[in-house]
């Protein structure tokens, strides 16, 4: 995967035009990469074609038109992306929870640390929280998370965290095994269609 350009960004205008197409789109990408562990946790394992989905939503929902407006959301989103050899992924607690008690808090924190990956060789590796502007700077109902991967790709998913029933895995698809395999070894490429 790549971080984003500019050059893969469209106005505002052009995107209202588009918008329906590239969501149709972007619908077919996120389903492989859409992972759900039991009732209480979601992931979204992203790449550069959701990220930029995210940037250009923020710009339709914020009606952002100027020149740094757009650059400062490709400086907020581009961290969503992982390097080579790596993955990550948005947690999210599907959980009616209240985020403001302190032992809720203590529990998100604790539960990220505890999420594995097992790869196509067999080993497991835990994920990390990185501190990046879009998330992860608070608790709350989600946090983005980190796999180094290298040249393997996940075959399952799981958290072996004991309290409040988050201890789960589950064998991953082989759509949801291809898409993140190709995530993993994209090379870098123009996003389509790049309208300015």
């Amino acid at each position: 995967m790549r971080k984003l350009e500019r050059s893969d960004i469209m106005d505002y205008m052009s995107y209202q035009e588009k918008r329906a197409e590239l969501r149709r789109d972007i619908a077919r990408i996120k389903k492989p990469r859409r992972i759900f562990l039991g009732e209480k946790l979601l992931f979204l394992f992203e790449n550069s074609e959701m990220v930029r989905d995210h940037v250009l939503e923020t710009i339709s929902l914020e009606k952002l038109f100027s020149e740094h407006d757009l650059l400062r959301q490709l400086e907020v989103f581009n961290p969503l992306i992982g390097e080579k050899g790596e993955l990550r992924c948005t947690m999210i607690i599907l959980d009616d929870v209240d985020w403001e008690k302190p032992k809720r808090m203590k529990l998100w924190k604790e539960l990220a640390s505890h999420v594995y990956l097992i790869l196509n060789d067999g080993q497991k590796i835990y994920g990390t929280a990185p501190e990046i502007i879009v998330a992860n700077q608070h608790p709350c109902s989600f946090r983005v998370l980190n796999f180094k991967c290298g040249d393997r790709y996940p075959i399952a998913l799981g958290t072996d965290y004991d309290i409040g029933g988050y201890k789960l895995e589950v064998k991953l698809s082989s759509s949801q095994q291809r898409a993140l395999r190709e995530d993993l070894t994209a090379m870098p490429r123009s996003l389509e269609p790049t309208l300015h």
